[in-house]
């Protein structure tokens, strides 16, 4: 009976113990388990081996960012300010007051219509004389009568253009300076990321400015070389007019002229 009992005990823990787990001197081994651990320990090799490449990444990108903040090893004032070229005003002398107005219109852009009209002589109307041309004629005097009228205009707008930009050289060139010691200073403030970009849109708002104003001059001495390369060209019209008139019209009134020349001096008689 004891024996059988001893063999009935060993059954019921031999059932008791899983299929897959085994004895081995009395340590338990367990297929599974170990499949699984073999599974985790990949995966932790893994794991470790990308936090090892985003280290290395995250170093790079730091001694990368670190390179960047130096700052140059000597002092950039001194160094790469440039001086500043001022615009001279106009300056001259009127001994009889009539180009006052003109200085103070190239200085400043003001009464630039009232400056070139005291300082030029004065367009006369046709009033009714204009109707005693004849018709060609007077078309030629209106067409000559209404481009120098142009040409005041021209001459006005360029004087104000003038005045203009030499009167707010102070405020760009203040600009300017501004840009270029914030540019330089040594203050880590105004070396962000954040203050470079704002210097950066400074910079190209007055650079803007700067062609808009070079780009407003052009136009005003664009404007004046064409109305002289108009009247160029209606001086040069008016010859070649005056040449085809001459040849359509110098014949047959030479002809009508002389018609009778040679019969008079043949039929001339001392009385």
């Amino acid at each position: 009976m004891i024996r059988r009992l001893a063999i009935a005990v060993g059954l019921v823990l031999a059932l008791s113990v899983p299929m897959a787990a085994q004895f081995f001197g009395g340590i338990v081994y367990d297929p599974t388990n170990y499949g699984n651990a073999v599974l985790r320990y990949g995966q932790l090799q893994q794991q470790l081996t990308q936090l090892i490449a985003t280290y290395n990444q995250i170093r790079t990108q730091y001694l990368l960012l670190q390179r960047q903040a130096q700052k140059l090893p000597f002092a950039i004032d001194p160094r790469y300010r440039s001086l500043r070229t001022p615009w001279r005003p106009l300056v001259a002398t009127s001994a009889f007051g009539t180009t006052t107005n003109w200085i103070e219109t190239a200085n400043t852009g003001v009464t630039a219509a009232a400056a070139f009209a005291r300082a030029t002589q004065t367009l006369l109307p046709y009033a009714g004389a204009m109707a005693r041309l004849p018709a060609a004629e007077a078309a030629r005097v209106k067409a000559r009568y209404d481009r120098e009228q142009l040409t005041d205009g021209a001459i006005t707008n360029g004087l104000e253009a003038l005045g203009r930009l030499r009167s707010n050289e102070v405020s760009v060139e203040t600009a300017i300076r501004n840009l270029e010691t914030d540019a330089y200073t040594d203050n880590p403030d105004l070396h962000t990321q954040i203050a470079v970009l704002n210097k950066i849109n400074a910079t190209g708002v007055t650079a803007a400015r700067m062609t808009k104003d070079t780009n407003y001059l052009l136009v005003s001495l664009l404007e004046q070389q064409v109305i002289e390369a108009t009247d160029r060209r209606e001086a040069t019209v008016q010859g070649i007019n005056a040449h085809v008139a001459f040849l359509n019209e110098a014949r047959p009134l030479l002809a009508r002229t002389t018609a009778d020349t040679t019969t008079a001096l043949t039929t001339f008689r001392i009385p």
